[in-house]
């Protein structure tokens, strides 16, 4: 999803932003337009994906639903008078393999904005990750010149080459770097330039993250997301190699004096958490997906075609009735709306020194732990402690730089950081933190 670039145009345009006191300023919309992808990436989620695609019935009645919602008015629903930013995301298997219906539903979605609403008409956005395999279509170009200045879009590359085509590939096992390369450049030429790139870390892939790293800044990207698989279970011994790769990330990011941010480094994070409310996913009770039958959930990834049979749907309406309707979806409602970090993790997390940035996902974690309130947290552990202590590397060893006096504090107890590093790499990296060395 591009939600993080769809809200920077949206602020460049209207200099407004949401903010805690009004949490229904902006919400995102996710329409699941077809299941069907034309990639076998290694570490998609979507283990069950079949040939569906959505009906234009119901993706008509997915806009109108959100319209109601706007009309009726009511005040603890997803939607209502207090939304004054939709953002339409659309999302598959591969999206663009249906991009005339999401033509459609945008031009159903405008109409019905200048009748009904004519704010959301000026301000909603497109939202949009694509593969890149099939942007030279005409179709595929035709959307995106006509939608240009309501579109934020990406091509989703994982890195240069070898690391790209480790992991996303085709299913006869050839990658599909080239395809995606050129569908990235023509955009960033004949549109504009994406002001960040996301790169998603797999065991497969990790062992490229630092040249990932410099591929990307010398493409001329200045924000650069990046994260592991949580679907992964890493051990401490792949901890070690995160440790080991961050470390020449680090070194690398030195030389450019903190001109590029990448999310692998972040100084607020790695310490004891103090909001023991606030849920890091938005999958809990905040976000909304249709899938093409029609049925919503709280986000996709509590699809059928993402649990895989594995536990059942979340299903908490459908575009025709609404949301949270049944005795059962608002006893789901109830479920999600209740979790907080406290509640939904055990003592080991809720004690952990380093929680700040630890990130989750809801569904994932329902996925493998059979309820909601409960995390699944082997995805995380151990390469959230790797990254601790490459934070401490890299934010002591560039305010030394800078000729800052900041420390970056280790909170990570020695028991653990010793299954990632060395004895003697554990003391070269205190003596960093308290200033001995440079």
């Amino acid at each position: 999803m591009n939600f993080d670039n769809a809200m920077d145009v949206y602020k460049e345009r209207y200099g407004r932003n949401p903010n805690s006191t009004a949490p229904q300023f902006c919400r995102e919309v996710t329409f699941q337009v077809t299941e069907r992808c034309n990639l076998a990436c290694t570490y998609c989620y979507q283990i069950h994906k079949t040939p569906k695609v959505m009906p234009w019935e119901v993706a008509k009645a997915g806009v109108d639903l959100l319209f109601n919602m706007w009309i009726e008015n009511e005040p603890d629903a997803f939607i209502n008078q207090k939304t004054e930013f939709i953002i339409l995301d659309f999302i598959g298997g591969e999206p663009m393999l249906e991009v005339k219906l999401i033509d459609r539903i945008c031009d159903y979605f405008m109409n019905q904005a200048l009748e009904i609403n004519p704010l959301w008409a000026e301000t909603f956005m497109i939202s949009m990750a694509s593969n890149g395999t099939i942007y030279f279509t005409p179709e595929v170009q035709h959307f995106l010149h006509k939608w240009d200045k309501r579109l934020s879009y990406s091509v989703s590359m994982d890195g240069p080459k070898e690391m790209h085509d480790a992991c996303r590939i085709f299913p006869d096992g050839r990658g599909s770097f080239d395809l995606a390369k050129a569908a990235q450049d023509d955009y960033n030429k004949t549109h504009r330039m994406q002001s960040g790139t996301k790169a998603t870390i797999s065991w497969q892939n990790m062992p490229y993250l630092d040249t990932t790293i410099k591929y990307y800044v010398d493409q001329g990207y200045r924000r650069i997301h990046a994260n592991t698989v949580y679907e992964e279970d890493w051990t401490p011994e792949q901890g070690a190699f995160f440790y080991k790769k961050l470390k020449e990330v680090a070194d690398f990011m030195l030389s450019l004096d903190g001109k590029v941010e990448i999310s692998l480094f972040d100084k607020n994070f790695f310490k004891p958490r103090t909001d023991m409310e606030q849920t890091w996913c938005g999958g809990y009770d905040s976000m909304l997906a249709f899938d093409p039958d029609g049925n919503a959930f709280p986000c996709i990834r509590y699809m059928e075609s993402s649990l895989g049979g594995q536990m059942p749907p979340v299903i908490i309406g459908d575009v025709w009735n609404g949301l949270w309707k049944t005795p059962e979806q608002k006893h789901c409602h109830d479920c999600l709306a209740c979790i907080t970090w406290t509640t939904q993790n055990d003592e080991e997390c809720l004690n952990c020194p380093i929680a700040q940035g630890c990130a989750d996902c809801a569904a994932e974690s329902y996925q493998h732990m059979k309820c909601f309130n409960k995390r699944h947290k082997l995805g995380s552990c151990w390469v959230h402690r790797a990254r601790s202590l490459a934070n401490v590397y890299y934010w002591n060893k560039l305010w030394r730089q800078q000729g800052s006096t900041e420390r970056f504090k280790r909170y990570l107890p020695d028991d653990i950081a010793l299954q990632i590093v060395s004895k003697e790499e554990l003391e070269f990296l205190d003596k960093l933190e308290r200033g001995d060395i440079l």
